[in-house]
């Protein structure tokens, strides 16, 4: 599990995991690992990140209309009680004869959002049945020039949301998608099928007590054309409240590139904090996860 003290002697330092990551190690300036030797990880990370991030955005967004069809979030206060959404946004919903449209709109130019990411382009939501209700209801995201720090996603992302046995809202999710990473650097191709349940706070509207279990695989290709397969063996958990939701703080994910090793993620005891470990022939390294796809 997860190391709760870090040595001074921190001397590796590499970008991985979610986004981008530093390696932490004890060791001497000889055990300096190249930023790059974990990039096809940090693609593949980042990638499941963005597209997950969309439904959390979606539901940020319909609890921010309430009653309304159209709110620019810059024209009232009150938005930085959202995780993610951010002033430069404006989320308008519209009727239809079976299903509610919701749109996100961050504009034209990058949006510097509440998580920290760089947004800008069109989300769009259509769902059938009552959002919050406690029958099924289906919902289909899809983008118009969509881009999270300047790399853009194309696709859809079907979700099937639900109360299950236990009383929590659940998400069986299926995502068929793509990412264009920028300057040119290739695509990134991504399939998943998981399942994302609300273990805490299911009886309330609001984000902010929410404890979220995620399950599930996916599998995809990187911009060199390998393969890479990623399957969650223990679920994992996110914190849905200020220093925790931006991270996973439990749970772990076995990865396979090619035929390199398989690569294990393990993000912790629980704890808030951005420190997960990697383990990959034997060796286990400490990292920290920081919000960002670096530019190889």
């Amino acid at each position: 599990m997860k190391k709760l003290f870090i040595k001074t002697k921190i001397i590796t330092i590499i970008s991985f995991a979610l986004f981008a990551t530093v390696i932490i190690s004890c060791d001497n300036e000889e055990n300096v690992i190249p930023e790059n030797e974990y990039s096809e990880i940090i693609d593949e990370s980042y990638a499941s990140e963005v597209f997950d991030e969309v439904e959390d955005l979606g539901d940020e967004a319909i609890d921010y209309l309430d009653n309304a069809t159209t709110k620019s979030i810059s024209e009232v206060s009150g938005y930085g009680n959202y995780n993610r959404l951010s002033p430069c946004a404006t989320v308008t919903r519209v009727y239809g004869q079976d299903t509610v449209s919701v749109t996100i709109d961050f504009g034209e130019v990058n949006c510097l959002c509440n998580d920290g990411r760089e947004r800008r382009g069109k989300i769009y939501i259509n769902h059938y049945g009552y959002y919050w209700g406690e029958g099924g209801v289906e919902i289909i995201y899809s983008f118009e020039d969509y881009f999270v720090d300047d790399n853009q996603l194309i696709g859809t992302k079907h979700v099937y949301r639900h109360i299950n046995d236990a009383g929590n809202r659940q998400s069986d999710v299926v995502v068929d998608g793509a990412m264009i990473l920028s300057d040119d650097q290739g695509t990134i191709t991504w399939y998943a099928e998981r399942t994302r349940e609300v273990v805490e706070g299911s009886d309330t509207h609001y984000k902010s007590d929410d404890v979220i279990e995620v399950t599930g695989s996916s599998y995809g290709t990187l911009a060199d054309g390998t393969d890479i397969i990623s399957e969650i063996t223990t679920p994992l958990i996110r914190i849905n409240e200020p220093g925790c939701y931006r991270y996973f703080v439990s749970g772990v994910r076995v990865i396979n590139i090619g035929d390199e090793p398989e690569i294990i993620i393990d993000y912790g005891d629980g704890t808030c904090d951005n420190l997960a470990e990697i383990t990959q022939d034997g060796v286990t390294r400490i990292v920290e996860i920081r919000r960002r796809r670096p530019i190889w």
